[in-house]
């Protein structure tokens, strides 16, 4: 991915890939501005590559280290799940259109900080779909510098069923 937003000429091996603006973005996933970590989006077949840019104004700035304004760990994983959300609901069945949760997240690792004017380039890559949940792989980056990433991060789906949300049943995709 380039500085400059998501480049879809490293996606042309997959079989099919839709682009996503940040208002095309808001209308589908449930996180909204201002926790809404997506400005753009390339959807592949088993990835996603995202972008989003730390405008410095976000909440989490004015106490998160005042005066040298650090991104917590978690807005950065955060982001990732979000990506992952995105292709559950872009390229899992549309009944998948359930409550995503966050479920787990393993081998998540920190390399180096992240600030106002940093642009997060994100890529999720699904690694197995079982049942209800959907594993993915992770890792961000700014400038060409690895920033973070996770070996694991599984989002699972909920849905209602009368008595309140329970795990929803298999997911399959297209």
């Amino acid at each position: 991915m380039g500085e400059r937003g998501v480049e879809q000429g490293a996606l042309t091996s997959e079989a099919t890939t839709k682009s996503f603006s940040r208002d095309q973005i808001e209308k589908l996933l449930p996180q909204q501005p201002p926790f809404l970590f997506l400005d753009e989006a390339v959807v592949a077949e088993r990835r996603v590559r995202a972008n989003y840019l730390l405008r410095g104004e976000e909440d989490f700035f004015r106490g998160h280290f005042p005066g040298n304004p650090t991104t917590p760990a978690a807005i950065v994983f955060e982001a990732l799940g979000q990506a992952g959300c995105l292709w559950l609901w872009t390229v899992a069945d549309k009944q998948a259109r359930r409550e995503i949760l966050f479920a787990a997240s393993d081998g998540a690792r920190f390399f180096r900080k992240t600030g106002p004017g940093d642009r997060l380039l994100l890529e999720v890559v699904v690694m197995r779909i079982f049942g209800r949940a959907a594993i993915f792989s992770g890792k961000v980056s700014v400038r060409g510098e690895e920033v973070a990433r996770v070996k694991r991060l599984t989002l699972i789906l909920l849905e209602e069923n009368g008595r309140g949300r329970k795990l929803a049943g298999s997911l399959s995709c297209r």
